[in-house]
């Protein structure tokens, strides 16, 4: 029964207890004891940068639980410093000041009395008077009130200017004491530093501080926001007509006032300016590039083309001979288009090679590494992700690591071991699932490159563009230097070719997948490919949880979470990822079932105990909140960024193996186990249902995609297409025939605007 709200209140008292606090949004649970009432009353909602001690007016409404009674829930607050000895001593001895614990809070609020926080701000010297507080730790105390007085003063400060308390903790976390300065001279710094802080809520807090509309500060960053945007959808160039269109919409601003702001950026280097051309080398007008992406693209472009004018470093290899040597190690006879491959990569310093699932890149891959290797030449294989890097060591033959491993980054200097100065020592790299690739990782890459080396770039133009913007992959075929081998021809057949087939099928148009199921209980166990029809989102969520929770352990001995993937076009509604990782978690690790891991699993006990050395008799949690999540033991998780320190990244998916007793922190076990304190847990989130787009460059052994005409603003051709082919062994489609047909048809990729081409044949041109 929810709280019934009695009345609008605001109350006065010295905040006794604090029961919960939530580091993330600054929500808590307190005890505040109000003046002349014998018990301390429970208050919640958001209360950043408090001590206990402090006198706290709240402002809000009183509110009555069902099981816990009158409490008053939080609109907003002010806090003062205690005023009276009891507070002051207990405000003292919360630990809020490095250096003072309850004994020595005690003595000095026992000498000082009501003046304690004067002596301590103003003449902190007198300290000395209390034995055992020598110079050294007097400084100590002073230095540590100063930096909790300037961030109190901060989070005060931030409130009034609308910042949600959540946004003061990360504000604070990031500038410290210096974050009431940025505020006041930089608001839209903001946008750019500050994680989930955009550039609509910066712009919020800089109008209400006083900056005009037409302020340059807010138009710089309204541009750069924009160009920004531009790249969060896959460019990496914007026409200035576009993005004039664009700030103008954002911004509300006559053009005449960008256009000069525009220009300035451009003299001040913030923004470079280029002339944009479409797929046919038309000139479409000028555009303008962030200073990072342009760097970025230059390098690629300087790269390619000093690989592929540079002569080989591998030793003589008569390529006939070689591909004859290569065939019969096979144990069979090339087709004539994986012989061109494999003949073009031998003798092309820099070469792609693309093609769709079963057309036979895997034979081409195994017979490089096999001739490579043969001639004792050095020879590494990378994927921008650890499960793609998995896949190819499987396909290959050898060795395969990620980018970011392959290149060796280092915490320490925030930079890649390897690089132009210090290239990678090998002969040979293979670089697959290339579509994958990034702007700037790409960059980072082929830097690294040895001028003599080959390169050899493998990955399906047909499949979803990379997450980060760019097109390096269709960029790279469709201008020189590197030679393309197209492969087309299906080779893989017999068990796997309902997945292969319908693959192609997709790429062909063909609008209906063939046979399809009405009924759970009439499901083919042999069959690798199934369309199971459910028109409501409710039916497909049903299906897909008796999939996961019956039908696969029991007909296939499967493990649903180590082996199957859902995968989902889109994160909202009934269908999407949020809601159906809410439900697989109940159905597949529900909290009993985390319990018994953590009790009796040798593979969860262990870690728990060893990783954590917990000192306390307690047993350890099987689960923690964070947020609106909720993660347990056994848990299957997901990052969702970069972390170079932890050597995790974005895509890499793990399983929740320790949480801490005091539910500070937990431990994931992705390659290495790697621990995680609570307020790095907005980097994670559950995988049982993911977006197909983070599933590229990896695969699995079973797959289950919901399709929904709920889905329709994403469905697309090669979001199916990328889907199904993640699949190693069996596919499962859930959903309505009209959004499969809906979705083959829409064909109609958006363009990704880059300069990479042009880049590619200047510096072509450059070369001769």
């Amino acid at each position: 029964m929810p709280p019934q709200i009695q009345s609008d209140q605001t109350i006065s008292g010295v905040l006794e207890r604090i029961i919960y606090f939530n580091e993330e949004n600054a929500y808590c649970v307190a005890e505040v004891q109000l003046p002349n009432s014998k018990r301390p009353v429970t208050v919640l909602g958001p209360l950043p940068g408090v001590q206990c001690g402090e006198t706290l007016q709240l402002h809000g409404e009183w509110t009555r639980h069902a099981q816990h009674g009158d409490q008053f829930k939080i609109a907003s607050f002010q806090s003062k410093l205690p005023a009276s000895v009891h507070g002051i001593r207990k405000y003292l001895g919360s630990g809020l000041i490095h250096g003072i614990g309850k004994s020595y809070a005690k003595k000095i609020v026992d000498h000082f009395g009501a003046d304690t926080l004067k002596v301590i701000s103003e003449d902190s010297g007198r300290l000395h008077e209390i034995p055992g507080i020598g110079k050294q730790r007097a400084k100590s105390i002073k230095a540590a009130w100063d930096e909790q007085s300037a961030v109190r003063d901060v989070m005060m400060f931030l409130q009034t200017y609308g910042v949600t308390p959540s946004q003061c903790v990360r504000l604070v976390k990031k500038y410290g004491s210096g974050a009431k300065r940025i505020l006041q001279d930089e608001p839209y710094r903001l946008a750019e530093d500050i994680e989930r802080i955009g550039f609509k809520t910066a712009d919020k807090i800089a109008l209400n501080l006083g900056f005009p509309t037409n302020s340059k500060e807010r138009i710089d960053a309204g541009i750069l926001h924009t160009m920004r945007q531009l790249e969060d959808e896959g460019h990496t160039l914007g026409t200035e007509s576009m993005l004039l269109e664009k700030a103008t919409q954002l911004l509300s601003l006559d053009p005449p006032q960008i256009q000069l702001r525009m220009r300035a950026l451009h003299q001040s280097s913030s923004l470079y300016s280029v002339h944009a051309y479409n797929a046919n080398q038309e000139l479409i007008g000028p555009a303008l590039q962030l200073p990072t992406t342009a760097k970025a693209e230059l390098r690629i472009a300087e790269a390619i083309v000093r690989i592929a004018q540079t002569a080989s470093i591998l030793p003589s290899i008569k390529v006939d001979a070689a591909i004859e040597w290569a065939q019969s190690r096979a144990g069979f006879a090339f087709a004539s288009q994986q012989s061109e491959a494999l003949r073009n990569t031998l003798q092309s310093k820099v070469s792609v090679i693309t093609g769709g699932p079963g057309t036979g890149k895997t034979t081409i891959l195994r017979a490089v590494v096999d001739i490579v290797r043969a001639k004792r030449a050095r020879i590494f294989l990378a994927s921008p992700t650890g499960r793609a890097a998995q896949r190819l060591a499987e396909a290959s033959g050898a060795p395969a690591s990620t980018i970011h491993r392959l290149l060796k980054y280092d915490p320490a200097t925030r930079s890649f071991t390897y690089n132009e100065e210090n290239p990678l020592p090998c002969d040979y790299l293979i670089l697959d699932e290339t579509s994958m690739l990034d702007t700037r990782l790409a960059a980072q890459l082929f830097q690294a490159v040895p001028s003599g080396a080959h390169l050899l770039l493998v990955g399906d133009a047909d499949q979803l563009p990379s997450v980060g913007a760019g097109n390096i992959l269709g960029d790279l075929m469709a201008a020189p230097p590197a030679v393309v081998t197209r492969l087309d021809t299906i080779y893989r057949q017999g068990k796997e070719s309902g997945i292969v087939t319908t693959a192609h099928a997709i790429l062909r148009g063909e609008t209906h997948p063939g046979r399809t199921f009405r009924s759970l209980r009439d499901l083919e166990a042999a069959a690798d490919f199934t369309f199971i029809e459910a028109e409501q989102p409710e039916q497909c969520v049903q299906a897909i949880k008796y999939l996961a929770r019956d039908y696969l352990p029991k007909t296939h001995g499967i493990d649903p979470i180590k082996d199957l993937q859902i995968m989902s076009p889109m994160h909202r509604g009934l269908g999407g990822i949020t809601a159906l990782n809410a439900e697989l978690q109940e159905t597949l690790n529900p909290k009993s079932k985390a319990e018994s891991r953590l009790r009796s699993d040798p593979d969860y006990a262990p870690a728990a105990q060893t990783h954590f050395r917990e000192k306390t008799r307690k047993p350890l949690p099987a689960e923690v909140e964070y947020g609106s999540s909720l993660f347990r033991i056994g848990d299957k998780v997901i990052q969702t960024r970069n972390n170079y320190d932890k050597n995790v990244f974005n895509g890499d998916t793990g399983v929740i193996k320790a949480i801490a007793a005091d539910r500070s922190g937990l431990s994931i076990q992705f390659d290495d186990l790697i621990e995680y304190t609570k307020g790095e847990l907005s980097e994670i989130q559950h995988a049982y249902a993911i977006s197909i787009h983070k599933s590229q460059g990896s695969e699995y052994p079973i797959v289950i995609i919901p399709l929904l005409k709920q889905h329709f603003l994403l469905l697309q051709r090669n979001l199916v297409y990328t889907g199904i082919t993640r699949a190693r062994r069996k596919v499962y489609i859930v959903g309505s025939l009209d959004a499969y047909a809906m979705a083959i048809k829409n064909n109609e990729q958006q363009v990704r605007m880059t300069h990479l081409r042009t880049r590619l044949r200047q510096a072509m041109e450059k070369a001769q």
